[in-house]
């Protein structure tokens, strides 16, 4: 090929490419530094990763640990639980080497180490606690038994990942021949992805199909080159590896079958390119025997077991099926999950960058792409595909579609799309973005160019130290015991435990009014005098006056970070909660809710999580009503068909209108129902209680009915201008009630007067009024129809 042509078919300006080989060494020492910079970031994500907090590890661990114990490989059935899941399911070879490499460990204490979070919040970032999978991933454990195990399993990840990442820089090269920066810039960026390393330093499978596609890729991409410039085919021995690696890749993980149809596209194009359509013939037997010897085997243990050779079918009985199928716009909202997952979302898909992270690299992701289509435009119009580098971009190109394809695939049929299921072609999408970023960039002189290849690469490594020195410690660190109860808390004591186990020394809660749908902040102080044997759940619930939950938030103390067996005995641990109140609550008066704050016994987990005994000061048992909270309803409720009257109680409260359910007319042994609706004007000073009497012309009371507008649920005193309460009265007509016309009254007064103070009127509407009441209408009352 002449020196202009290949300078024509590089993405590089024609300055920028008389670089073609900055000197080697100092290529293979940045190359090195940045595979180092990876190794560091990796090994740190290792340690500050509590064991099995990363997704679906404890369960990768189980089955690699299972094979390490001698065991065959299992056999799957949804209604069988195992402690590897899903992941039994999975293509074994990544499990078997780990398990080889960890089989002369003591593994005896993984049960122990096995205790799960029941109120773990999975794949919900915006939920503010319960990031820990695993109940004790607070406490510090040192590097011995299945700990020691699981971290040689993440190193060994690790070393995969240094293959992935090596072999897509080698890619790198053959797609980018004339330039030594583009590779490294790719290999740089590649290195600093936070998810990237995240999943390298987890013990996953992952890894293991990561590490092969790469170099599958590699080793297609170098045949492709070699036949073209040398136009000869590629030598048996070559066929052999490429077969060998196609096995490993497919008894990694299913995804490596993605690879056999690359490897037959690649094989039908270089046959096409070099005129020899025998090519494909030839190949097909040194390929297909090393991939059959080492991966076929298992996919026939599949038809055998499970009539299917893939096992597809079996790992989504025990994954999870999608239950309805996947519409455009449901994938549209999952694919904001694929793109943070991609880039970095850390633990069970429930640690957050900041979000402005995502943002800067939607950019440019979407300039990349764009890049690329301009990138594409142009050679369109003159390039052909004869050259080793545009042959390797097409192999590239059509890997990361494959990719997306099997994402795709996934998606449809299982439960939730994740970035790191892109990741066996993380490295052709790497190439990808920095090709189509060096349309844009090569217009900018050399020193701008440089800096801006350089902010990427710094911006992910950046973030990648953020998680790793803030957002994990924050997510899984237990807070640290306080020395002083504030003087905002209000001081309680209250004993839990027919022992005395735990303590609630305080309770903090802003007085304020919440609305339904909020959340309360609420702040418990709390300590065990001595050593706790058992995890507690704790539990504070929001009540109503019929003791029903209108509120109720449940988990370990410390948002499941401080579970009561890592206490420190007489420490006081601050417990802060924003307990979120149902949107849905009954509108028809505000409600001043009972606080509950308990603790479950864990002995009834399963059978109906009831508390544990609660003892005050004195040592009696109570029911631990710890503070109450004032809560509006979301929309004020609304008398409908109602009659207005707009009579005014001490300038506070205002009876605004009635409603008689049964029309006025009623007869003895009747029930003679009203709805009222009230108004507050202002903030009444104390506490009154309505009366509803009907009276006869004497003014003799037949029947009444006493009580405060808001029943128990809100006592006056603590409404403010504009709360409005409708409230239902039931009379229940005597038998005997004399037949005649009869006046039904309303009124209010203290209630600490047992009806001696009344409100006066101070605005009378269109009714009839008396000493501190108004007369609502006339009932006609008849005789009764057994009399």
């Amino acid at each position: 090929m002449s020196t202009q042509s290949a300078q024509g078919d590089q993405t590089f300006p024609t300055r920028r490419a008389t670089e073609q080989q900055a000197s080697s060494p100092w290529r293979v020492r940045l190359a090195a530094a940045a595979m180092l910079l990876f190794v560091v970031m990796g090994v740190w994500y290792s340690l500050a990763v509590p064991p099995f907090e990363a997704p679906d590890e404890l369960f990768h661990y189980a089955f690699a640990r299972h094979l390490a114990q001698g065991n065959p490989l299992p056999i799957q059935s949804p209604s069988v639980e195992a402690p590897w899941e899903q992941e039994g399911s999975q293509a074994p070879l990544y499990y078997w080497l780990v398990g080889r490499l960890t089989a002369p460990i003591d593994q005896g204490d993984f049960e122990a180490l096995n205790v799960r979070n029941p109120r773990a919040n999975i794949g919900d970032p915006l939920f503010p606690g319960n990031k820990n999978f695993m109940l004790h991933s607070a406490a510090t454990r040192p590097l011995q038994d299945s700990n020691l195990a699981l971290h040689v399993g993440r190193w060994f990840s690790l070393l995969l990942g240094v293959v992935t990442l090596l072999f897509s820089y080698l890619t790198a090269r053959i797609v980018f021949p004339l330039s030594s920066w583009l590779p490294l810039a790719a290999l740089l960026i590649l290195a600093t992805i936070p998810q990237f390393t995240f999943i390298s330093a987890a013990l996953n499978n992952d890894n293991l199909i990561n590490a092969a596609s790469a170099v599958v890729i590699f080793w297609l991409a170098r045949l492709l080159s070699r036949a073209l410039r040398t136009e000869a085919p590629p030598a048996i021995w070559e066929w052999l590896v490429l077969g060998a690696l196609l096995g490993v890749a497919a008894l990694s993980k299913l995804q490596g079958l993605g690879l056999y149809l690359l490897s037959a596209l690649a094989g039908l194009f270089l046959a096409w390119r070099v005129r020899d359509w025998r090519l494909p013939l030839r190949a097909l037997l040194p390929v297909a025997l090393p991939a059959i010897a080492i991966a076929g085997w298992w996919y026939w243990r599949n038809h055998t077991l499970y009539g299917d050779w893939s096992g597809v079918g079996n790992l989504l009985a025990n994954n999870g099926r999608r239950d309805d199928p996947l519409t455009l716009a449901g994938f549209w909202r999952e694919f904001r999950g694929l793109r943070y997952s991609f880039w970095g979302l850390f633990g069970w898909f429930n640690i957050l960058l900041p979000q402005w992270i995502y943002a800067a690299l939607d950019s440019v992701t979407v300039l990349a792409l764009a890049g690329l289509g301009i990138g594409a435009g142009r050679r369109l119009r003159w390039a052909t595909l004869a050259s080793p580098r545009r042959a390797a971009i097409l192999l590239v190109a059509v890997w990361a579609l494959l990719s997306l394809a099997l994402l795709l695939y996934w998606t449809i049929q299982a439960t939730g799309s994740q970035g790191r299921l892109l990741f066996p072609g993380i490295g052709a999408f790497v190439i990808l973005l920095v090709m189509g970023l060096d349309v844009w960039l090569r217009r900018l002189p050399t020193r701008f160019a440089t800096f801006a290849w350089a902010l990427l690469p710094a911006l992910l490594a950046s973030a990648s130290i953020y998680a790793l020195a803030v957002l994990l410690p924050t997510s899984y660190r237990a807070p640290a015991p306080v020395t002083v109860i504030p003087p905002t808390a209000t001081p309680l004591d209250v004993v839990y435990g027919e022992a005395g186990q735990l303590r609630l020394l305080a309770i903090e809660l802003p007085d304020r009014r919440y609305m339904a749908g909020e959340a309360a902040p609420v702040t418990l102080y709390l300590q065990a005098p001595a050593p706790v044997d058992n995890d507690y759940q704790l539990f504070i619930q929001f009540l109503d006056e019929h003791g029903e939950e209108v509120a109720n938030l449940t988990s370990h103390p410390g948002w499941g970070r401080n579970p009561t067996t890592l206490w420190r005995p007489g420490a006081i641990y601050a417990d802060s909660y924003p307990v979120r109140i149902e949107p849905t609550m009954a509108n028809w008066a505000p409600l001043w809710a009972k606080v509950y704050v308990g603790f479950v016994d864990p002995a009834t987990e399963k059978s109906g999580r009831f508390p544990i005994i609660a003892r005050n000061a004195a040592g009696d048992e109570i029911v631990p009503f710890v503070s109450q909270v004032a809560i509006s309803p979301r929309t004020a409720p609304t008398l409908e068909d109602a009659t207005a009257i707009g009579a005014e109680f001490g300038a506070v409260i205002q009876l605004t209108a009635y409603r008689l359910e049964q029309g006025a007319a009623a007869a003895g042994g009747d029930e003679l129902a009203v709805t009222l609706q009230w108004d507050a004007r202002s903030a009444p000073a104390t506490d009154y209680t309505a009366f509803v009497q009907l009276r006869g012309e004497d003014g003799a009371v037949i029947v009444g009915h006493d009580q405060a507008p808001a029943g128990d649920r809100f006592p006056t005193r603590l409404w403010r201008s504009g709360d409005r309460v409708v409230n239902h009265v039931t009379l229940s007509l005597p038998d005997d009630a004399p037949p005649g016309r009869y006046t039904l009254w309303v009124g209010l007064y203290e209630t600490a007067s047992a009806g001696a103070l009344r409100l006066p009127i101070t605005q009378t509407g269109n009714h009839r009024t008396g000493d501190g009441e108004v007369a609502l209408a006339e009932i006609d009352v008849a005789a009764s129809p057994g009399r």
